[in-house]
């Protein structure tokens, strides 16, 4: 036999060896690969189900990777239907590990119990997928990408679910190295389907190593997302929202020395909420307004954060206060709701915001609100004017029975108020009309007591001994001016509460004819 035939079958006999020894060696390298996941993340529990190393082509096989919170282990925090690595030939030839990842349909499935568990961990326990990736400095990923995802989010085990589907990623360049501030080494490409109906797109450059976490500075655009799936963790604020479309499109740079959210464009319509107070949830109100309040100064004076809206609109909308600590209890509303933004910011260098809304209380006293806000520094900063037309007042019998103790059976009430708040006094006045308003209705009233029958008729003559003729109004006004009772609180805070007010100094008592001053 030739001498080349020799060295031909000694080569295949080596290769048949090696490939014979492969396939017994996947397992323990399987075993090993899961050790080292579970050192490395001690916080977790990490399963893999099949481990297939290809030596010819320098790559690897993760199949039915799963992954568990020891805390909380149901449900796996995922389950990784393929992971597959694969190292560059033409780096390792120069010295450089430089690898290729690709995760296949990843199912992501988390609660509120485990979402706060992975925040309140220990700096000790808080070990990142980057960590558990790029420990070792010489390895390099060239690129990441993951396909067809699915994450699912529960506040827990009984709440409707926060869908994400069809998401994919891809990033390039991520290099374990620190970046200078302000650089952003890799590109980051992410869409996804959100709540079933709407699209996430995120296109831009990220910094996957900087520190306390990861810096991303890129375009967001946000597409027909349904509001109502948010009820879960909206209804913890008492806010319960039934219906509504959200689209955004903006920018966002987040690192840790500087903090910027500018949206182009905001829209949003169609939607129905409701803001719900009931006895049990008011101290948890008055917690949540101070926490509210702090947050609202802190951005304001913030040196780096940002929060702008450069055009923003709430289009046929509807929008709605349920006080169920009352008896009996009321809902006040407002329909046809449209609001336009511009230029909102949390910054007075970014300029003052324009607010206007027009839509119709109670479903039809035609209202018109505009203001002009500049962001909060020592306290609220604000110009506003208000004007509610030709309201049925039988439309809130039930909150003036909550707090009058009356029924109304016919009239109209109209509202003008103005008012500026600056450098923590507010300035203005609150001035409801009242137009041929009737109480007692023998018809609507047949079922009542005596005592309230002769209440109810003594309003009526007292309305009628107050109207200002050829007008026939009742008109009262309510002075606004004066020290802001809390200046640390916060725009809206303030708004609502002088509204509030003045409906009781002013509105309930033009009703009962009991008037401080007739204009």
């Amino acid at each position: 036999m030739p001498k080349w035939l020799w060295w031909v079958a000694i080569l295949l006999s080596l290769l048949l060896v090696i490939a014979i020894a492969l396939t017994f060696i996947d397992e323990p390298l399987r075993a090993y690969a899961e050790r080292e996941m579970n050192s490395r993340l001690p916080a977790y529990t990490v399963l893999i189900g099949e481990l297939d190393l290809h030596l010819m082509s320098l790559s690897l096989d993760l199949e039915d990777v799963i992954v568990r919170q020891k805390d909380h282990p149901d449900p796996p925090i995922a389950a990784v239907s393929k992971m597959h690595g694969s190292l560059q030939w033409s780096a390792l030839l120069s010295g450089r590990f430089v690898t290729d990842l690709s995760i296949e349909h990843p199912v992501i499935h988390f609660t509120r119990p485990q979402a706060s568990k992975e925040l309140e961990a220990s700096p000790v326990q808080k070990q990142s997928w980057q960590e558990m990736l790029f420990a070792m400095h010489e390895v390099q990923l060239n690129e990441v990408r993951i396909t067809n995802g699915d994450v699912t989010y529960r506040e827990n085990t009984t709440s409707n679910p926060l869908h994400f589907r069809e998401l994919n990623v891809h990033a390039e360049n991520i290099r374990n190295v620190r970046s200078a501030p302000s650089q952003y080494p890799s590109h980051l490409q992410i869409e996804m389907e959100v709540f079933d109906k709407g699209r996430f797109h995120l296109d831009g450059y990220v910094d996957f190593f900087a520190e306390p976490s990861i810096a991303v500075n890129a375009d967001a655009t946000l597409t027909d997302i349904p509001l109502a799936d948010l009820l879960p963790l909206t209804a913890q604020h008492q806010v319960h929202l039934s219906q509504g479309i959200l689209s955004a499109e903006g920018h966002v740079e987040y690192a840790p020395t500087v903090q910027q959210v500018r949206l182009k464009t905001l829209a949003v319509r169609d939607v129905k909420g409701d803001f719900v107070h009931t006895v049990k949830t008011q101290q948890k109100e008055q917690d949540t307004a101070k926490k509210v309040a702090r947050a609202a100064e802190k951005a304001s004076n913030h040196p780096t954060l940002l929060l702008q809206v450069d055009r923003g609109k709430i289009e046929k909308s509807e929008f709605g206060l349920v006080n169920k600590s009352t008896d009996p209890p009321y809902r006040v509303f407002m329909t046809e709701t449209d609001i336009e933004l511009e230029n909102w910011s949390n910054r007075l260098s970014e300029g003052t915001a324009v607010v206007k809304l027009q839509g119709m209380l109670m479903g039809s006293g035609e209202t018109h609100i505009s203001g002009v806000f500049r962001p909060e520094k020592e306290s609220p900063d604000f110009d506003m004017s208000v004007k509610i037309l030709k309201t049925p007042v039988k439309s809130l019998n039930q909150l003036l029975r909550a707090y009058g103790g009356m029924d109304i059976a016919s009239g109209i009430f109209s509202v003008y108020s103005e008012m500026a708040v600056r450098n923590g006094k507010v300035k203005g006045y609150l001035k409801p009309l009242f137009k041929d308003v009737k109480a007692y209705d023998p018809t609507q009233d047949q079922d009542k007591g005596l005592l309230q029958k002769i209440y109810e008729k003594t309003i009526n003559v007292a309305a009628e001994l107050l109207k200002n003729t050829p007008r026939k109004e009742v008109a009262t006004k309510a002075d606004l001016s004066g020290p802001v009772a809390n200046p640390q609180a916060s725009t809206w805070e303030i708004v609502v509460t002088l509204f509030q007010n003045a409906f009781f100094d002013a509105v309930l008592p033009g009703l009962e004819g009991r008037t401080r001053k007739v204009s």
